[in-house]
């Protein structure tokens, strides 16, 4: 039984891995490349380096981002092999070479369809010919680029998430972040920022804009606190915290209306030294205001306080314990 959990795991989180980088690639794939947006990463300097080269073919094939990627990353794995070591080259190698591979799947889809869903140059360049003033231009772009940062932010951001969820390296800046850390003790929040904002800089050097810069920056943020929310469960989850003279009662309304367990704590009360329980739940924010109806209806004089929860591991609301989760339970 146990033997057939972990391989239902291993095929589920195999899938979720498959899942966070195929919306990773549909977000720069969809709404960044084609539309110019350099966001920092591999990604951006796949951009960048198919602007620069455009038109260019190699054995008869256009240069595009997926082979820029996918070229930057085959160099990146050696590296990664060679510095870091066997166990960080086999966990990143997989989606080294999937996110390429899926992003050139939008770019055969995008050839296919005679052009990307938005193409937001060629939008610009139409509305030059239709006679509008550079300000008006600059305006109405500057909002369709916003949009198309915004959709592909969150999307990328799920996308990472789901794969870091479950352990996965997406290959990239993952691995100089890696070998920055290893040989110069360079924590990740700084090699990111290094990484990223050096590939930004040089886009905005390249396109003599400076929203490209603004863009870059607004994405990585955007995407990280999405990233953030999906990768850590906690997110939209509350601790709980209930001292009260009904526990009892208390907690048998939790199991029977919630489905959610209950953790006894034993306490002592600092003014009146009296000994009382108080009971910890987490939940989500749903099924706190539920919880707090119920155990004020219960008893009145209940002290309750809350936390946000900044994750949460088990059963209930992962599947991640080491003998995995016979049951399943709903948030």
């Amino acid at each position: 039984m146990k033997i057939q959990l972990r391989k239902n795991k291993k095929i589920r989180d195999f899938l979720t891995i498959n899942l966070g980088i195929f919306l990773l690639s549909s977000a720069f794939g969809i709404f960044v490349d084609p539309n110019e947006i350099v966001v920092g990463g591999v990604g951006g300097i796949g951009t960048l380096v198919k602007s620069l080269l455009k038109g260019t073919k190699v054995l008869g094939i256009e240069i595009t981002s997926s082979m820029v990627i996918l070229v930057i990353n085959m160099i990146l794995l050696i590296f990664a092999f060679l510095f870091v070591g066997k166990s960080f080259f086999l966990k990143t190698v997989y989606a080294s070479i999937v996110y390429p591979l899926f992003i050139s799947l939008w770019e055969v889809i995008f050839k296919l369809m005679g052009g990307p869903i938005v193409n937001l140059p060629a939008i610009e360049q139409n509305l030059m010919e239709m006679g509008l003033s550079t300000d008006t231009t600059h305006v109405i772009m500057a909002g369709a680029y916003l949009v198309m940062l915004l959709f592909g932010a969150v999307l990328s951001g799920i996308g990472l998430g789901l794969a870091m969820k479950k352990g996965a390296s997406t290959g990239g800046v993952d691995i100089i972040q890696q070998i920055l850390l290893d040989k110069f003790k360079i924590p990740f929040s700084a090699s990111l920022f290094i990484v990223d904002g050096t590939v930004v800089t040089l886009a905005t050097l390249y396109y003599q804009n400076i929203f490209i810069i603004l863009y870059g920056f607004l994405y990585i943020y955007l995407s990280g606190v999405v990233l953030d929310a999906v990768a850590f469960s906690g997110f939209h989850s509350r601790a709980v915290y209930i001292i009260t003279k009904e526990p009892k009662s208390i907690k048998n309304a939790v199991y029977r209306k919630l489905g959610r367990g209950v953790t006894e704590i034993y306490s002592r009360g600092g003014y009146e030294m009296k000994d009382s329980t108080m009971l910890v739940c987490v939940m989500s924010n749903s099924e706190y205001y539920r919880i707090k109806s119920m155990v004020l209806e219960i008893d009145p004089r209940a002290f309750i306080y809350v936390e946000r929860a900044s994750e949460v591991h088990g059963e209930g609301f992962s599947y991640d314990s080491p003998e995995g989760c016979e049951q399943t339970y709903e948030i």
